[in-house]
């Protein structure tokens, strides 16, 4: 008798220690849940051309902190191309957010790029992808525009976190690949190839540029020829520094 008891007993605390782990497995995992973010369904046409009505520019971590981590790019080059897509988001008056903390091993944005940006959205996050940040979603939606340009100085990293939570909350996403970079070239790619069969569409600042003006005879055209001159190395037949090597 006294047996049975000890076994009724034994099974009893073992299935309430059973419970209890589960609860707390189940506590545990909910709190990183894949699906925290459903996915909306939309139907996306980007044959629709871009433009200064249906656009605006993300601009993730442009810091000097961060140089170290591009191999796969001339860093003249990509301080170039940063700073002509700045310029691009100010002459079009694009609504900007640009995200990035100042300090510790981050270091400062980018100075052309923080000037030319001076009346963008700032929001810090301390998540690799700011779609996991409450207050940029909040930015996002003020910006009521479906097609999202996305330009991140770490392409496979945050640049593809973003894209790819973006893409699930059912935004148009343009990655600008000529503003980003990644320590070697394997990764790059493999971020390339998983933000595209997301959907994603890859493009470059200049594409962008000519895209949005639209004509030449437009009052963006003169200005849009001077952002060639000035930032793409065959504007004005000229080479950078490190190309040289």
């Amino acid at each position: 008798m006294k047996k049975g008891i000890l076994a009724l007993s034994l099974m009893v605390t073992g299935g309430l220690i059973a419970t209890a782990l589960y609860s707390f497995t189940v506590k545990d995992t909910t709190a990183y849940a894949p699906d925290q973010h459903p996915k909306v369904n939309v139907e996306r046409d980007y044959t629709e051309k871009l433009s200064i009505q249906n656009s605006g520019l993300i601009m993730v971590d442009f810091l000097t902190g961060f140089d170290p981590g591009l191999n796969t790019i001339p860093k003249a080059v990509f301080n170039q191309n940063a700073t002509a897509l700045a310029k691009m988001s100010n002459l079009f008056n694009l609504p900007t957010i640009m995200l990035g903390e100042e300090g510790g091993f981050r270091g400062k944005f980018y100075p052309l790029v923080g000037e030319y940006l001076s009346k963008a959205t700032r929001v810090e996050r301390h998540v690799p992808s700011a779609w996991d940040e409450p207050k940029f979603q909040e930015a996002v939606k003020k910006m009521g525009r479906k097609k999202l340009i996305v330009g991140g100085i770490s392409l496979d990293i945050c640049t593809q976190l973003l894209t790819i939570d973006l893409l699930r909350a059912g935004y148009d996403v343009y990655v600008v690949t000529d503003c980003s970079g990644s320590d070697q070239n394997i990764a790059e790619l493999a971020a390339m190839m998983r933000m595209t069969q997301a959907g994603a569409v890859m493009v470059t600042w200049g594409t962008l540029a000519s895209e949005l003006m639209k004509d030449w005879q437009s009052p963006y055209g003169a200005a849009v020829g001077k952002l060639y001159q000035e930032n793409a190395s065959w504007g004005a037949f000229r080479t950078y520094p490190d190309e040289k090597k």
